[in-house]
């Protein structure tokens, strides 16, 4: 071997052992979202559209509090309405295309992009317009979720051709990808007048999830329109209504009732964030914003009566704008005061933000209202995953999120939200540990569960319980802990992830010689319990006597049970078989056996639940 090869074999025995360390390396990734938890009013929907005919105008929003569009404007769709996947929209919710279909489960796990949600309206009568008719929306690509590939994935709006009976192509997007919002303005031809006429959007992309997502808002189709008609004229709250605490979205009730000047804990006022969509060349229309009030068991404990009419003078028309409630900015002006401990037991606060003047076109978007539980947990998130949140790489690694934890307590386990992914989650394993704080890093080990668990999700209850194996952690000392995981495997595990709750936490990962810090922003959904376990685990526990069994395992697709009740006990409750990726293949309702023997030989998972996921069992079983 001459000194040039030589030389050349070292650099390129460097090379590969370079590119082995990096992809050794522990790292964090977001993904896009496999699932969504099932909403039960999704399977109520009515499977026929309405023989009712729609006059103009047609307008939605989407700020309804639902997860369904509006079944008396459109037919029955796979899209999913929400509030927190967009980006700044131009008005409260939105409707999201996806890959997965109306019960939150993909559409299929093999296949190239293809035609994934489908938006239709209800027939509308436009055989007699009064003048020319434009449809318009707003669209953004991605927002907080995955974004639509480059030249791959697409959006496409529709209109049916009576004549001809077909759907016409009319427009498509050309701008990939773009987070701001654009709208569109799109004439409706004469060649469509008919009182016969739909239309839809429809979006090509991955069926694997919540992938190359689309958002559209503010869908307005009217007559006596022309192309430069863009103003919507509805002024609209754009955000939720945001957490009463300054940095969690639950604690503890007791905590609420023992902890040490606990009004510090919440918020003195509220930013939200509304948008004048107004047309600048006329009179200006003021709002009285900041009326509020919230309430504890129906009575009003806290309330502004007198709100400021001229709060919104300096706000800028057709942007997104944050004000406060109440606006401290006037001599005198009260802040908010509406804890007064002690609470008996788990309690909830309502608290309702609007405003008024003048006359609205649309009236949902004008009211936001927030539901604030306090049970037995430390909640940073808002219960949305709009990400999947994994660290590759970390096997025997922690995933921690630091907890300022208000009094001394007793940790009894850890709510977490798994997402279901490409990895199957059904053989991840993980213990559970509580971390020391060093000056804001964690530190040594307090404890670590001896069991290990394996990760769970359900329908319904996308949060699971995992619950330690020993009545006492700890005690946790009043301050700063860091609560988490520690992987057992190589492959990664996948965490739902909530995008809107930012920088709330600082969360770790990696060992305790070899820590990093997550500058994602985000927050991790986990969730620690204290005192007690979720009462909403024992509900069933008057007549439960056994866990579910499933015999024989292995067996040629013929499966008996064991039930858990009596079946006259189980009313209500299902039998739903997965596969280990997640995909429900079947249902019924609990039945002592069932037969699967028409299914290709493989591992697949049985569950069976309640109707609400709040009692569920699983076992995996092999078909030879």
């Amino acid at each position: 071997m001459t000194r040039r090869q030589y030389t050349k074999t070292l650099s390129l025995f460097a090379l590969s052992i370079l590119c082995l360390a990096l992809q050794a390396q522990r790292q964090e990734y977001l993904t896009g979202i496999s699932a969504l938890p099932l909403d039960p009013e999704a399977q109520a929907l009515p499977l026929a559209k309405s023989n009712v005919v729609l006059t103009l105008p047609f307008v939605d929003d989407f700020s309804y509090d639902s997860n369904i569009p509006d079944p008396t404007k459109w037919e029955v769709s796979d899209v999913w309405v929400n509030q927190t996947w967009a980006i700044s929209p131009i008005s409260l919710g939105v409707a999201s295309f996806d890959g997965l279909n109306r019960y939150g489960r993909p559409f299929s796990y093999v296949g190239n992009d293809s035609v994934g949600d489908i938006l239709s309206s209800q027939t509308i009568d436009l055989s007699n317009p009064t003048d020319s008719v434009y449809l318009s929306f707003f669209y953004q690509s991605g927002g907080w979720g995955e974004a639509p590939a480059v030249g791959d994935d697409s959006l496409v709006l529709q209109f049916w051709h009576s004549p001809s009976a077909s759907w016409h192509s009319i427009w498509q997007n050309e701008a990939y990808p773009n987070d701001s919002w654009v709208q569109v303005m799109q004439a409706v031809d004469t060649a469509y007048h008919y009182s016969d006429f739909r239309f839809r959007l429809l979006s090509y992309g991955t069926k694997k999830g919540a992938l190359d997502l689309w958002h559209i808002d503010y869908v307005q189709l009217d007559d006596s329109r022309n192309y430069d008609d863009t103003i919507i004229n509805d002024i609209s709250f754009t955000r939720p209504h945001p957490s009463l605490m300054i940095n969690y979205e639950s604690i503890p009730w007791w905590h609420v009732n023992d902890a040490f000047n606990i009004g510090s804990y919440f918020k003195p006022d509220l930013r939200l964030h509304y948008r004048r969509n107004t047309n600048p060349n006329l009179p200006r229309p003021n709002r009285i914003l900041g009326e509020f009030k919230i309430e504890y068991q129906g009575s009003i404990i806290a309330q502004n009566g007198a709100p400021d009419g001229d709060l919104d003078d300096t706000h800028g028309d057709n942007v997104e704008v944050r004000y406060p409630v109440p606006d401290t900015a006037d001599a005198g002006r009260p802040r908010l005061n509406f804890i007064n401990p002690p609470y008996a037991d788990e309690f909830e606060l309502i608290s309702t933000q609007t405003y008024s003047g003048g006359n609205e076109a649309y009236g949902p978007n004008d009211t936001i209202v927030r539901k604030q539980v306090f049970k037995n947990y430390y909640a940073y998130d808002d219960g949305s995953a709009e990400r999947a949140y994994e660290i590759r790489n970390n096997r025997g690694g922690f995933i921690v999120q630091r907890y300022d934890v208000l009094v001394n307590d007793t940790l009894k386990g850890l709510q977490i939200y798994f997402q279901p992914a490409l990895y199957n989650l059904e053989t991840q394993e993980f213990s559970i540990l509580l971390l020391s704080n060093n000056s804001g890093l964690p530190s040594s080990i307090i404890y670590e569960t001896d069991s290990i668990y394996t990760a769970q999700y359900s329908d319904a209850n996308f949060y699971q319980s995992y619950m330690l194996d020993t009545a006492i952690a700890g005690p946790v000392t009043t301050g700063t802990v860091f609560i988490g995981i520690r992987q057992k495997n190589s492959d990664p595990l996948s965490l739902g992830y909530d995008q809107n709750s930012r920088n709330r936490t600082t969360a770790f990962y990696g060992e305790l010689n070899d820590m990093y810090q997550s500058f994602l922003g985000g927050t991790i959904m986990m969730r620690p319990i204290f005192r007690y376990a979720p009462r909403d685990l024992s509900q069933k526990e008057d007549f439960i006597t056994e866990n579910f069994q499933v015999y024989p395992n292995p067996s040629d697709g013929d499966f008996h049970f064991e039930l858990p009740a009596d079946l006259r006990d189980l009313e209500g409750y299902q039998l739903s078989l997965y596969n280990l990726q997640g995909q429900l293949l079947a249902q019924k309702a609990v039945a002592p056996n069932w037969d699967l023997s028409h299914l290709p030989s493989g591992l697949y998972l049985i569950r069976l639940a309640d109707s609400q996921g709040k009692s569920n069992w699983q076992q995996k079983i092999q078909i030879y």
